[in-house]
């Protein structure tokens, strides 16, 4: 005799999220607009899933700053190719602009990112977080 199988909601939710039916969005951006430069902290996983929204919010913030966007990236868990080239992208979009954009407190994935695709040598990264 066969037991039925798990239907309780924590086993269904699982096996959803393995089919791939079931993403929440895991990035979560606060921007802080200054009189300068706007201050963009991200906090969560940045994935192929999240990227157009992640994207639209950061050109945003860059738009709107008067020299330029600095992105936190201190409480960033997980960072895929697609998160790299929307940094680089907005990079890009940030010269041409007159302004610029600059990394900060990179977490320990995105570090390794940055360092392992040599796109540590195009942007600006520093060490500490932007103040609060």
């Amino acid at each position: 005799m066969t037991s039925p199988p798990d239907r309780s909601p924590t086993a269904a939710a699982a096996a959803e999220h393995t089919r791939g039916t079931l993403h929440p969005s895991v990035v979560a951006v606060v921007v802080e607009p200054g009189p300068q430069r706007v201050l963009a902290r991200l906090r969560g996983e940045i994935d192929t899933e999240d990227s157009d929204g992640l994207r639209g919010r950061l050109t945003e913030a860059l738009d709107s700053s008067r020299h330029g966007l600095d992105v936190d990236l201190s409480a960033v868990t997980f960072c895929d190719s697609s998160g790299l080239h929307i940094l680089l992208d907005l990079n890009r979009r940030a010269l041409t602009a007159g302004k610029t954009l600059v990394l900060t407190a990179a977490s320990r994935p995105v570090a390794r990112l940055l360092r392992l695709s040599g796109a540590e040598q195009v942007l600006t990264v520093r060490d500490r977080p932007t103040p609060a």
